[in-house]
């Protein structure tokens, strides 16, 4: 009752900005835009995720939503070229763009994807003209795409066909491209080249084409830049161009992709440069009292975080102040808890067990198919799959390009059962493997579920800089360990277990998870914090790396310190929580293990 009434002027505002104060923002979305055409690097969730925390944020409502139709051919050929897209049927001209070798099926699927994504700008420039408000599609920025060729991830320039539409409706305003991506919007400026209505600029690494335009400012900043240096560009170089074009339309290129996060960038934005960015460009355009119509675009960024800064941004952009954004793992955990609710059935004949526990799709499907295995001694195969669809989770995979997936279960094992996801019919791509158990020796005092063994692989994926090869890995990770966690915590309640449970054999198991992970003994929670301070600002790789090589000293003892597999959980129950919790906030540490580290290189 007391969080209850605590929480209530939040919900109450929320009521209000729900029901009496249209947002200054309209949103443009599909379901469709999960299936990614840029494989592991970008989230296939990142829309979605941005659409959920707006929503239930109250920022925004749901008839502010508008969803888009594909573009049509005839729009096309308003910028690519007859030659260009016929030659788009030969499936390895797709691949080439996409950089993978694609069949006919997912060819044909990702030119339904650009075609759409074309179709999300097209409705936004249509809304932004239309409504007055800023619109803003979750997607799009596709600038790559030249009139004659695809590269880049981009088979068609979503932008510039959405304004050579409004040239042919009769739009005679000039138009002014701020595109902001880490990567040139080379494809843009070629398809304005010789227009001098339509200025295009970009601030970006490197150029990926020299070709000049009438009507065009490409700022190349190369590698590590920081925020001052791109705060610096930025605002020595938008406001003339603002001043003097005078645009009745902009469109601007919100890339989240020079985010130092980002796993293809190769900046260093932070989180705070990336919204002084955004607000900029949003104060500049007006700055003259003249405020044209506003449409943005996501354009890249890359890795599970990315969502993240656009949200800040479109926050600020609705409400005029920054929300922090929840973690990763609670906005799918929140998710999932809410599709959770719909499987929940009651059967009259059927009584209630002694805990007043009612069943439900995971009970009923629990006792089908006695023979084979069951996951946690409850599920069988088929309950598992059934999970997993109904979550989103073989979706998220399939996004990935694996659309033919194989689940498994093998019989018991030694403590728990393998469940095995596959990403081909045949075997050959393995994309999850977990071995897991009911356990009440591993936390004295509580029933959690044992995660013996987890792994979540993308077989096609390649790893880079920025996503470095991690001991025991044969292939970079999926980008879905919050899904399946999530997944895991939901099953928890469900059976009313207490957490979730393991043992990381190395330190980089333990730092992936540490914002939610907590060691069962306190003693072993304050030495792994020292030494997570002192491998602060190095990357995970090289951070375990650090450890395993002996290049973290104790000041005190001048020894080396080594990484202990001891016991770490996740908890489920309140009652855990409060226990887990409790002892590291009550209990002094004992004085073994480093009071504070240090890294020698």
């Amino acid at each position: 009752m007391i969080d209850s009434l605590r929480s209530l002027p939040a919900r109450l505002n929320r009521w209000i900005r729900r029901t009496l104060k249209p947002p200054r923002v309209v949103l443009v979305h599909h379901r469709r835009y999960v299936h990614t055409v840029a494989g592991g690097l970008l989230d296939p969730a990142r829309s979605e995720k941005i659409l959920a925390f707006l929503l239930a944020q109250g920022l925004i409502r749901k008839r502010d939503v508008s969803r888009p139709i594909a573009a049509s051919l005839a729009n096309i050929f308003r910028i690519h070229s007859q030659a260009y897209v016929e030659s788009l049927a030969d499936p390895r001209a797709v691949g080439e763009i996409l950089g993978a070798e694609v069949g006919s099926r997912q060819a044909q699927e990702a030119i339904d994807l650009a075609r759409l994504m074309v179709g999300g700008t097209i409705q936004a420039t249509r809304l932004a003209l239309r409504s007055g408000r800023v619109s803003v599609h979750l997607g799009g920025g596709l600038h790559h795409a030249t009139p004659d060729e695809g590269m880049g991830f981009c088979i068609f320039n979503d932008v510039a066909v959405a304004v050579a539409r409004l040239r042919a409706r009769g739009f005679a305003d000039p138009i002014l491209i701020v595109d902001l991506d880490l990567h040139d919007g080379n494809g843009t400026r070629a398809a304005f080249a010789t227009d001098e209505s339509v200025f295009t600029f970009s601030i970006h690494n490197i150029p990926w084409a020299e070709a000049e335009a009438v009507a065009s400012k490409s700022v190349a900043l190369g590698s590590d830049v920081t925020d001052e240096t791109f705060m610096q560009v930025l605002t020595t170089e938008l406001p003339p161009i603002v001043a003097s074009h005078r645009p009745g339309l902009v469109i601007y290129v919100a890339g989240v992709d020079g985010a130092t996060t980002d796993a293809l960038g190769d900046w260093q934005l932070t989180e705070d440069g990336l919204l002084a960015r955004d607000q900029f460009v949003v104060d500049a355009i007006g700055a003259n009292g003249e405020v044209p119509p506003l449409v943005v675009v996501l354009a890249g960024g890359y890795g599970t975080a990315a969502w993240r800064y656009s949200a800040r941004f479109l926050s600020w952009l609705i409400s005029g102040a920054v929300i922090e954004p929840p973690d990763d793992v609670q906005l799918v955990l929140q998710k999932f808890r809410a599709i959770s609710k719909q499987w929940q059935v009651r059967d009259s004949a059927v009584p209630e067990r002694d805990d007043d526990w009612n069943l439900s799709v995971g009970d009923l499907m629990g006792l089908v198919e006695h023979g084979d295995a069951q996951f946690l001694g409850k599920f069988t195969r088929y309950a598992v799959e059934l999970q997993l669809e109904r979550l989103g989770v073989l979706d998220g995979m399939r996004a990935r390009g694996f659309p033919d997936l194989t689940v498994t279960l093998d019989a018991p094992s030694g403590l728990g059962q393998v469940l095995r996801v596959l990403g081909t019919p045949d075997g050959r791509d393995l994309l999850l493997e977990l071995k897991a158990s009911r356990s009440r020796s591993i936390v004295p005092g509580f029933e959690v579920m044992e995660v013996e063994w987890l792994l979540l692989q993308n077989p096609r994926g390649a790893f880079t800089a920025r996503r470095s090869q991690l001991p025991g890995q044969s292939h970079p990770g999926l980008g879905m360990l919050r899904e399946v966690v999530a997944w895991l915590f939901v099953v928890c309640e469900e059976l009313r277990l207490d957490g979730i449970a393991f043992v990381p054999s190395q330190y980089f198991m333990a730092a992936v998870g540490h914002r939610h992970l907590r060691f069962v003994d306190p003693v072993r929670q304050a030495r792994y914090e020292a030494i997570r301070e002192a491998l602060r600002g190095s990357r995970l790789a090289a951070a375990n790396s650090h450890l395993r090589n002996g290049l973290v000293i104790d000041r005190a003892t001048s020894a080396s310190v080594s990484w202990e597999p001891v016991p770490m959980v996740l908890p489920v129950s309140h009652r855990l929580h409060e226990q887990v919790f409790r002892q590291i906030l009550t209990e002094e540490p004992a004085p073994t293990g480093p009071a504070k580290g240090r890294v020698c290189h």
